[in-house]
């Protein structure tokens, strides 16, 4: 008779218990990540956030750098999946303009991000902070710029005589659009003496248009 132990029940109860403990060792690491940046955040601090012990925290992340890779890959996973899924509808749809592709990259963020998940508004703040810093590039650069690359190569089809330093400057100026207006609208109640909407979705027009008007005019004449 087999031990109680290794019955396939208890099995799945085993692994799914442990997969909601990485779980929450994932969240907690990204919290801290957001709250408090990479360089000031320790292993003992993320165990205090998830409420586990060190060891609990090294088995299921590893490293401090592991754990970072992993808490930005989970979410790049997503983003990545609807950017590609959003590219090739309209490559299979044909007649793809600038404002084709500008929606159909920053709107699955903005989508996510105003669902109110506290997890994903995290993720904004974690991004918000080391998207300006050099030195996190070489970390993520395998996990963004793929999908990126795909998406230049459709806006050099449009404008084939731009290069591709304008064409990866006028994405990376509207990537910097888009964390911008997700990350805080405050600036925009301050300046306008009205209330800025709560949800970054609501500017998605606005925000496509400006940063559609933006490369077309930047990369006019290619």
């Amino acid at each position: 008779m087999p031990d109680h132990k290794e019955l396939p029940g208890n099995t799945d109860g085993r692994l799914a218990r442990g997969e909601a403990t990485k779980d929450r060792v994932l969240d907690a690491a990204e919290r801290c990540f957001a709250a408090h940046g990479f360089a000031a955040v320790t292993i003992r601090q993320i165990a205090r956030e998830a409420e586990v012990t060190l060891g609990v925290v090294s088995f299921h992340g590893g490293s401090k750098e592991l754990l970072f890779g992993t808490v930005l890959a989970r979410r790049t996973a997503t983003l990545n999946a609807l950017r590609t899924d959003a590219l090739d509808a309209l490559q299979a749809r044909g007649g793809i303009t600038i404002r084709d592709l500008v929606d159909a990259y920053l709107t699955p963020y903005l989508e996510i991000a105003s669902r109110g998940d506290p997890q994903w508004r995290a993720y904004a703040q974690l991004i918000a902070r080391i998207v300006s810093d050099d030195q996190y590039y070489m970390q993520v650069r395998d996990l963004y710029d793929p999908v990126a690359r795909d998406y230049i190569a459709e806006i050099r089809r449009i404008h084939p005589g731009a290069s591709a330093k304008a064409v990866a400057t006028v994405l990376t100026l509207t990537v910097a659009s888009m964390l911008s207006i997700v990350a805080s609208r405050v600036r925009i109640a301050g300046l306008s003496g009205e209330p800025a909407s709560e949800s970054a979705l609501d500017y998605r027009s606005t925000l496509v248009d400006f940063c559609t008007g933006g490369i077309e005019q930047a990369l006019a004449g290619h």
